[in-house]
C-alpha cells in the first residue's frame, strides 16, 4: 500500500510538471525570463545565502530602543570575519545593478537615436554608476576601514624621478 502511494504521489508531480511546461511553454521560451532567473540566481547566490543559512546569521542586528522598539542597531557587521544575512543581499544588489547599468551602456543605441539623447543617457548613466560606486566603496569601508583608494597618491609618498628612490637602484 505504501509502495502504491508513493507512486501515485510521483506520478502526480510528474503530470503537474507536464501541466506546467505544456502552458508555460512560450513563457520559458522567451529570453527574458532566463535572463530574470539568471539575474535573480546570482543575487541569491552572492549575496552569501549558504554563509546565512550555515551560521544561521539574522537579518540585521537588531536592538531595543528606550521606547521598548525593536529596531536595526546595524546594517552591517563590522570586520571582514562575518556578516548580517542583509548586508550580503544589498552589496550584491547594488553589484548586480551597476553590471547592468554597464549592459546598459553597452546598448544605449537602442534606447536613443538621436545622438544629443544618446550623449545625455551616456553622461546620466556614468553619474549612477560613479554615484554607485561611491556608495559601494562607503559600504566596504565599513568592513574595512582601513581601505583609502585614491586617484592621487597620499601626500606622504615620494615624488620625482625613480633615480631619487635608491631602494629601486640595482
Amino acid at each position: 500500500m505504501q509502495i502504491l502511494m508513493k507512486n501515485i504521489v510521483g506520478m502526480t508531480i510528474i503530470g503537474f510538471l507536464a501541466f506546467i511546461v505544456k502552458y508555460s511553454y512560450n513563457i520559458l521560451l522567451n529570453q527574458w525570463t532566463w535572463f530574470t532567473i539568471a539575474i535573480a540566481a546570482w543575487v541569491i547566490c552572492t549575496g552569501g545565502l549558504v554563509y546565512s543559512m550555515l551560521n544561521q546569521m539574522p537579518w540585521f542586528k537588531l536592538e531595543k530602543n528606550e521606547y521598548g522598539q525593536i529596531v536595526i542597531a546595524e546594517y552591517f557587521m563590522r570586520g571582514q570575519r562575518g556578516q548580517w544575512a542583509g548586508e550580503g543581499y544589498i552589496v550584491s544588489v547594488l553589484v548586480t545593478v551597476i553590471g547592468l547599468s554597464f549592459l546598459y551602456l553597452n546598448n544605449l543605441d537602442r534606447f536613443a537615436q538621436d545622438k544629443s539623447q544618446q550623449r545625455l543617457l551616456t553622461m546620466v548613466t556614468l553619474m549612477a554608476i560613479y554615484m554607485m560606486f561611491q556608495v559601494l566603496l562607503v559600504f566596504y569601508r565599513i568592513k574595512s576601514p582601513w581601505y583609502n583608494p585614491s586617484f592621487m597618491p597620499p601626500d606622504y609618498y615620494q615624488k620625482g624621478s625613480l633615480l631619487q628612490d635608491q631602494g629601486n637602484n640595482i
